[in-house]
């Protein structure tokens, strides 16, 4: 049996089953026409009027108009008519980053590398179906206000990469060695984005940033590091409170924003970061990473545990002159902040392979300044 469904202005939807010869439904202002399938008798069948290429362009109209109801009565809600203070938003979020003194995670990632000439290459999978290729480290110390120690290992049978920071040494790094793509670079954290600095491959300061498990500066008057908070009112996917990270920029102390992060602002959703975007001295965006999925840390604490960003997709944008285009995709899981490790994993000239010796040193320029 065929059934064909077709909008009747006055009767709504018919439909028609096939009896005896196949036989098809148009219904026109109400009025049931029917006639044989085949091509030979729609020639010869008076149809009044009705037509398939009728039929069709009224069903898609009808279709049209639904949608775009729907769009107009349930699509654009407004953003909420209330929010919270900055206060409130930093306290929750450093409530939960301060109940991650240590990070030991496994993670699997696909990174893509490219150069000044567009060539580039990829390392890696995210596939559920991938063994994990990575282990990410992270220890804040004894002092807070001290540099945490972190670090991402890329491995297949041996380590290809690492990107972390070294608090005992004062250091900032990256190398990988994938070939001929193989090579180091290493600046001291205190000149991170002064002028003259140059960039790294893979940035360990942004990466840290976006794993959403350390602490944003508190809000007191005439303090700096500091944080501001603006609403973005673009319903409705793009309700979000916007804070943004101000700090002086080293050596020359001009105040600078460095990074944004987008909190969720919504009468249903929780107040999380979705979405961080990184900024260079010059107001150039040089990271935007898109972060979700987010699932509890284990920890040998009572109640209720911190959580993290489990799916978390950087990318870096071409800026000519300033960097090639590259990106990461990570997804975490194992995350623990039992697990122990020894602090000599940060360290970097420890760890450096055989083939690469002469690491590039980014803010060799701030000698002198």
């Amino acid at each position: 049996m065929n059934l064909l469904l077709c909008p009747s202005n006055k009767m709504g939807w018919r439909v028609a089953p096939s009896t005896g010869a196949e036989r098809r439904l148009w219904v026109l202002a109400g009025q049931e026409h029917y006639a044989p399938t085949s091509s030979a008798s729609l020639r010869s069948a008076p149809l009044e009027g009705a037509t398939p290429h009728y039929c069709l362009g009224k069903l898609l109209r009808m279709m049209l108009l639904s949608v775009m109801g729907l769009i107009f009565l349930g699509g654009c809600q407004p953003c909420p008519e209330k929010f919270v203070s900055t206060e409130t938003l930093v306290d929750e979020y450093n409530a939960n980053a301060s109940r991650v003194p240590r990070l030991w995670a496994r993670a699997r990632i696909r990174v893509t590398l490219s150069d000044e000439k567009g060539r580039s290459v990829s390392w890696g999978s995210t596939s559920p179906l991938a063994s994990g290729n990575a282990i990410l480290l992270l220890d804040k110390g004894d002092n807070p206000s001290e540099p945490t120690d972190f670090v991402l290992i890329g491995r297949e049978i041996t380590d290809l990469f690492r990107v972390g920071t070294d608090s005992a040494g004062g250091l900032y790094y990256c190398w990988a060695n994938l070939g001929d793509k193989g090579g180091a670079w290493f600046g001291r954290t205190k000149y991170a984005g002064a002028p003259g600095v140059k960039a790294i491959p893979l940035d360990p300061l942004q990466l840290l940033e976006i794993l959403g498990v350390t602490e944003l500066p508190k809000v007191r008057a005439g303090a700096m590091p500091a944080v501001v908070m603006t609403l973005q009112n673009k319903p409705p996917d793009d309700c979000a409170y916007v804070v943004r990270y101000l700090k002086p920029q080293p050596i020359s102390g001009h105040l600078k924003i460095w990074r944004e992060v987008y909190f969720r602002w919504s009468n249903t959703e929780q107040r999380r970061p979705y979405q961080i975007k990184l900024y260079d001295a010059d107001g150039l965006c040089r990271v935007v990473a898109k972060v979700a999925d987010y699932k509890p840390i284990d920890t040998d604490t009572d109640g209720e545990g911190p959580i993290m960003p489990t799916d978390i997709r950087i990318t870096f944008p071409a800026i000519k002159n300033v960097q090639t285009a590259s990106s990461l995709h990570m997804r975490l899981s194992e995350m623990s902040t039992t697990r122990r490790f020894s602090k000599k994993v940060f360290d970097f000239q420890s760890h450096l392979p055989p083939g690469i010796t002469n690491p590039v040193q980014v803010d060799a320029e701030c000698e002198n300044k």
